[in-house]
């Protein structure tokens, strides 16, 4: 554990000069730690949420509706499904803490449709929800809301990692709803809210019932469609071999056909071909076993291709749909329901955050510029330390070290320079992870001592 020392005034300036200057380089000032997010007078409440409404609109368990400031969620379509889902699979069941903002005092901290205004942490990470959904892709930061700057400033930055790794909203957009109105000239409307008429009722995570139940289509009120033929009947014990890999979300099975794997989205561009391979690896020389999904029984169990659509098991029994999601060799498909969307949604976010396989692996972008840094730090160091002579470097095989050297540094100077980047939870320690840096060395000149900090 790292034992506490005293800083002088002047260390001080000068921790607080290099984070603003990496903060920089990476496209942001560097926030204040999340506890100390919103500067209110107004006493917090410790409670739990109720129900997800949407991607930004919460019910607290007294009935509250909280409109979570700073951030705009998609309000229809698969966007505005995966965002509430995604808000349920953060909250529900979990000990929150509200927060005011003082700016919306004079508005009795309600917006036009009477949702209250807050922030809200999560107990006990303390990690902010409003700031977690922007960084997951699910909202998009939105500017209409009283914010502290502090607060701002992490918001933004989860935006930017976000629209760097092309996650959820940034799929497809290259824009916000905001930033489309201003460039058109015209101001822009949030869109409406009304609440539910069966807004008591809570979230069927939160009363006992599955999240993940599907039920099942009723198919004699669907039309047939004409030239298309009816799905086989699988046998739940029958399994197939030489099943050959055209695409990580498509097999070719003898006797059966071309069959698009339920809930796994197709890659296509630069990591289609090495997410093809990987599906190979965990079929090549195995029988799978298929089944269907009730919930695609209406649309005779085939994609809009005419495929039909299955879950795979491989002969330990594992699901390849949820392998291929959990190893982040796909994205998942939210087009449509089907029974495993839940718990492959959870696979999903956990591959995402820890970036594995081609999806998440190749989709994240470098992002810090070492001549920014360079030059910034040479700067800071020959003010602060005296002497000019900062290094900044990429090292190790692949490139993810971030080594910055000078010879006045020492053990303390390290320590103190490295928690000038960890104190923000959510800041720039996680904006230097998703460049692919892993690990941020200081040392002396010489490479003699070198003070390692893991991220």
């Amino acid at each position: 554990m790292m034992s506490k020392f005293w800083v002088s005034s002047q260390t001080k300036s000068a921790i607080q000069v290099f984070g603003a200057v990496v903060g920089l380089a990476l496209g942001w000032i560097l926030p204040a730690p999340v506890a100390a997010q919103v500067t209110t007078n107004a006493s917090t409440k410790v409670t739990t949420i109720k129900r997800a409404l949407t991607g930004d609109t919460v019910v607290l368990q007294d009935g509250t509706i909280v409109r979570l400031i700073g951030i705009l969620a998609p309000s229809s379509g698969p966007a505005a499904d995966q965002a509430r889902e995604r808000v349920r699979q953060l909250v529900l069941g979990k000990t929150v803490e509200v927060w005011l903002e003082n700016q919306n005092q004079d508005i009795k901290h309600r917006d036009k449709y009477g949702r209250q205004l807050s922030y809200i942490y999560l107990l006990p990470s303390r990690k902010l929800l409003n700031a977690e959904v922007i960084r997951d892709g699910d909202a998009f930061f939105f500017s209409q809301h009283f914010i502290d700057v502090r607060t701002k400033n992490l918001l933004l930055a989860a935006e930017y990692q976000a629209r760097m790794a092309k996650i959820g909203v940034w799929a497809q957009a290259t824009e916000s709803p905001e930033a489309i109105a201003k460039r058109e000239g015209r101001p822009y409307e949030e869109p409406a809210f009304t609440p539910p008429d069966d807004l008591d009722e809570p979230d069927s995570a939160a009363s006992g019932r599955p999240v993940d139940s599907v039920s099942s289509p009723r198919v004699e009120n669907v039309p047939s469609r004409e030239g298309t033929l009816s799905a086989p009947v699988l046998d739940a014990k029958a399994t197939y071999g030489n099943v050959r890999v055209e695409s990580c979300a498509v097999l070719d099975v003898p006797t059966l056909g071309q069959v698009a794997l339920i809930g796994v989205q197709n890659s296509t561009g630069k990591t289609g071909e090495p997410a093809r391979i990987e599906v190979v690896k965990l079929v090549q020389g195995k029988r799978l076993r298929f089944e269907y999904d009730p919930a695609n029984a209406y649309r005779d169990h085939r994609d809009r291709d005419g495929r039909l659509l299955v879950y795979a098991f491989l002969p330990d029994g594992a699901l390849l749909n949820l392998q291929i999601v959990a190893r982040g060799i796909a994205d998942v498909d939210i087009d449509y329901d089907y029974k495993h969307k839940t718990e492959m949604l959870t696979a999903r976010d956990s591959a995402r955050v820890r970036e594995l396989g081609p999806r998440w692996r190749n989709d994240i972008p470098r992002t810090v510029s070492l001549e920014r840094i360079r030059l910034s730090m040479v700067k800071v160091m020959s003010e602060q330390l005296g002497r000019a002579g900062a290094r900044i470097e990429l090292v190790g095989d692949d490139q993810s070290v971030l080594r910055i050297s000078h010879d006045l540094v020492d053990q303390t100077s390290a320590e103190q320079l490295y928690r000038a980047l960890s104190v923000s939870e959510g800041g720039n320690l996680p904006l230097l992870r998703s460049t692919g840096i892993r690990e941020i060395q200081f040392t002396d000149a010489k490479a003699t001592k070198i003070f390692r900090f893991p991220l």
